[in-house]
Order: C-alpha cells, then structure tokens, then sequence
C-alpha cells in the first residue's frame, strides 16, 4: 500500500473536510450576554472561529444556531460567509446541533468545535484533519484533563450520520465517542508548531474570558 493512502484508502494528499461550528447552546455559566458574541480583540468569538476553520479548510462553514431565533442573534456578527443549521427536534445540547448540521456536509470527514473557543489556531486544525487521513477508524479527538475533548475533533461524517439516525436516548457526546472507533491525540504527539492545548481551550464564564483577553494581548 503506498505511503499516501492508509488501510481505510483515505487520500493523504488531499482531505476535504467541512466545519461544523456549534452555537446554539444557552451559556447559562457565562451570564446573560451570548457568549459567542464576547469579544476578544475587539472581534465576537463566533466570528474569530468561523474565520479560523475557514481558513483551516477552504470551506464554508455550517453554524449550527439551535433555532431561527438564535440565527438572528448570531447572524449580525458574522462577515464571513455561513450556512446555518437548526437543531433536531429530537435532540438537545451538541448532539443535537451536530445532527442538525450534517444534513448540509458533502465532505467524507467533518470538523466539529464550539463557539467558546476563541484561541482556536488553523494549525491545530490542520494537523488534525491530517492525523484523521493517516490513521483508521471514525474520529480524532485531542485529549484534555477530563480524558478528550469531542468539541474539538474530526468525525467521519457518515459515522455521525449512522449513530444520529438512531435517535440514541443518551445524549451525551462521551456515548457517541465510545460508540465510534476513535483515536485520542495527546499534545505531545503535535508538533511544536500545532498549539494544541491552546486550540482545544474553551470558555465557560466570565472570569476564564477575562483570563483569555489578558493572554492574547500579552
């Protein structure tokens, strides 16, 4: 088998994969302002993501906003390009978001990540997508204290089709990855350009935005 293939016939040359940008959720930690329309460097979070994934992919992404009410929340403060998506009625929290948008993907591989990640690096998601070329099975999901960090992963779309056509009653994100035959990247397995520690972290409350702010502009 050549070196440019792996055992799934993955092309490593050229991968395709469509972002999935989930923001639909309640932020019920961060307070009564969206939190993806915070701003860091003067740009809402929601847009500093759309911009990286995009950048990361060539592609258009899908924002996954829950409901049109949300859309015309979030829509405003995107300059980018976006199709958006809604949540099935089935569902809630991300599952929900993820099953709502990959109705919309062409693409054999997706990439899905939240909107609370506002030191989201193109390069993190690069190397990930490559990762998921070079190796079988249905994800790559870097690993975090709590053991892997599914918001910020690439999924083989039809794996995440088959699972979500099941209308699981557990709606838990852990479920669908042990479900699926994924592999966990640990940070030291990047190279020393892919900061992917910083890429995966997300923000929850106020306090860990303050801490962000402060980091990237020091």
């Amino acid at each position: 088998m050549s070196d440019e293939h792996n055992q799934n016939g993955r092309d490593c040359r050229a991968v395709s994969v469509t972002p999935i940008v989930l923001a639909g959720g309640g932020s019920e930690r961060f307070g009564p302002v969206p939190k993806s329309l915070a701003t860091v460097q003067d740009q809402p979070m929601i847009a500093r993501i759309v911009d990286a994934v995009h950048a990361a992919t060539g592609r258009t992404p899908v924002v996954a906003v829950g409901d049109p009410e949300k859309q015309s929340v979030v829509d405003p403060a995107l300059s980018s390009s976006v199709r958006y998506r809604y949540d099935v009625e089935w569902g809630r929290g991300p599952l929900a978001g993820i099953a709502g948008a990959i109705g919309a993907v062409e693409t054999d591989p997706v990439f899905v990540c939240g909107c609370d990640m506002p030191q989201l690096d193109p390069c993190a998601v690069e190397w990930l997508v490559g990762e998921y070329a070079s190796r079988p099975g249905a994800a790559i999901i870097p690993a975090n204290h709590a053991g892997h960090h599914p918001l910020h992963a690439v999924y083989d779309c039809r794996a995440l089709e088959r699972y979500c056509s099941q209308q699981p009653s557990d709606l838990r994100l852990q479920r669908l990855v042990s479900e699926l035959d994924a592999t966990v990247v640990q940070d030291q397995d990047a190279p020393d350009r892919v900061p992917l520690t910083r890429s995966v972290s997300n923000t929850n409350t106020q306090a860990e935005l303050c801490a962000v702010r402060t980091r990237i502009s020091d």
